[in-house]
């Protein structure tokens, strides 16, 4: 019986000690939250990653590489744009595995999201990345007009990609689904701006420059 009662008592000291210790953390996170907001925000984006890579993705550089930089990017954005130039060197020199996800604003963009759709049509083609580059490259080019769909399509000629079938995925729209899961699964990891890349598990936001992600990308392990 009294073997009995020691159990109770220490189970019950246990509690206590791990309830106590419960309710410090969370005032501990109460308090961090309500004094230093922006230290709050960084503790909880520091924790978000996206998903690794899937079936559908869009992929480029080396499929070996230690190092995989997934980018929630805009078409019209143009420090997307800097930054597709940066991700396109470095891929090509196969130090990292790069992965592009959609992220259309179109409250500033109102072409972005229909150019992301002319971008996964052409990858429909095997000619996302063609795209992708001849998109970025005619940014300042394309305009705001009736005719966008067919300007779009027009764009597909010089990457030697089928215009007229590029012109009918777009009016079909069925890859617009698709963009829409990208913009969702973006704003459960609180992106609200682009470019966003993580390199690994680092998040970084804005347009990243060649030096600074070779910089980076040196201090990441190499498995």
């Amino acid at each position: 019986m009294q073997q009995n009662d020691h159990k109770r008592r220490d189970f019950l000291v246990g509690f206590l000690v791990i309830f106590s210790l419960c309710s410090l953390l969370l005032n501990a996170a109460l308090i961090v939250r309500v004094s230093h907001p922006s230290l709050w925000h960084d503790i909880v984006i520091s924790r978000l990653h996206p998903p690794a890579i899937r079936p559908g993705d869009h992929v480029r550089g080396n499929a070996n590489a230690a190092v995989t930089v997934i980018e929630y990017s805009d078409f019209q954005c143009p420090y997307c744009k800097q930054m597709h130039t940066t991700l396109q060197a470095v891929a090509g020199e196969g130090k990292i595995r790069w992965v592009f996800r959609d992220f259309p604003l179109n409250t500033i963009h109102p072409l972005a999201f229909k150019e992301a759709e002319a971008a996964q049509c052409a990858g429909d083609q095997g000619k996302f990345w063609e795209y992708a580059d001849a998109l970025y490259a005619a940014q300042d080019q394309i305009s705001s007009s009736p005719d966008l769909d067919q300007q779009l399509a027009s764009l597909a000629k010089g990457i030697h990609a089928d215009s007229v079938a590029l012109k009918g995925c777009l009016d079909s729209g069925k890859l617009v689904k698709t963009i829409k899961n990208e913009m969702t699964e973006g704003e459960s990891l609180q992106i609200n701006s682009t470019p966003i890349i993580f390199v690994g598990n680092k998040r970084l936001e804005g347009s990243v420059s060649y030096e600074a992600l070779e910089k980076l990308l040196a201090e990441l392990p190499q498995k």
